[in-house]
């Protein structure tokens, strides 16, 4: 287990980090940038263009040896991480630097951050699964996981968010614990008439070798026509 463990999570991490700009997202770059340039600021800030709310983040950096400017982004994607954590409301897991601006102490490099809700509803519109994932950011990890349920399949929204939690449990159980939650789907009828109506009850059962603290809700979102996307997360 512990080895389908480190080859899942290196896998995740992968695509994490091999991701770059897409064609759309060059407009918002420049859009950054022309920001920036009429009003320079340092820390997080959410900037709002004519596609929606881009978060950007401007990290400087002292007394860097112009020989070695380029090797500090590293360094500078990590301290990103760690403004964007204390201002943002979530975390943030992609950081893609937009410009570097060099003075004759300081270096400024201007990141264009992904929050982790974008992140994870770019995956599930990408491919649509259920499950839990390890993310990799530059100075932090975190395990999500994500549950789509049939909205017909449960009689209220109660319903539907008690299941939905137990089964991100079972995933996140499943990965890291090697635990599981067993379902079954029983339908019920009453005694009496034949038109009595049907009802659907799901019966879910635990057997947990660990205990997962920490598991925040992230999303609730009907993503899919007639269906609701759960995500929840933790950091490890």
């Amino acid at each position: 287990m512990k080895y389908i463990f480190i080859l899942v999570s290196f896998c995740f991490i992968y695509t994490a980090k091999s991701q770059s700009f897409s064609s759309e997202q060059t407009a918002a770059v420049n859009f950054i940038k022309r920001v920036y340039s009429a009003s320079p600021f340092e820390g997080v800030k959410k900037i709002e263009g004519d596609e929606g709310i881009y978060h950007a983040v401007a990290v400087s950096m002292m007394n860097i040896p112009k020989d070695s400017v380029l090797a500090y982004v590293s360094m500078a994607k990590v301290k990103a991480q760690d403004l964007a954590e204390q201002g943002f409301a979530e975390p943030c897991v992609k950081f893609e630097m937009v410009n570097r601006m060099d003075s004759r102490n300081q270096s400024t490099y201007l990141f264009m951050c992904t929050t982790l809700t974008q992140f994870i509803t770019d995956f599930l519109k990408r491919k649509t699964t259920d499950g839990a994932r390890i993310i990799s950011a530059p100075g932090n990890k975190y395990m999500a996981a994500f549950i789509t349920l049939e909205n017909t399949k449960y009689s209220d929204e109660v319903m539907r968010d008690k299941a939905a939690f137990m089964k991100a449990k079972q995933y996140v159980n499943t990965l890291v614990n090697g635990s599981t939650i067993s379902s079954e789907q029983i339908l019920r009828t009453d005694e009496g008439d034949a038109s009595t109506a049907v009802t659907n009850t799901e019966i879910i059962k635990e057997q947990a070798m660990g205990f997962i603290q920490g598991l925040e809700l992230l999303l609730v979102k009907e993503l899919f026509p007639s269906k609701t996307t759960y995500v929840y997360y933790s950091k490890l």
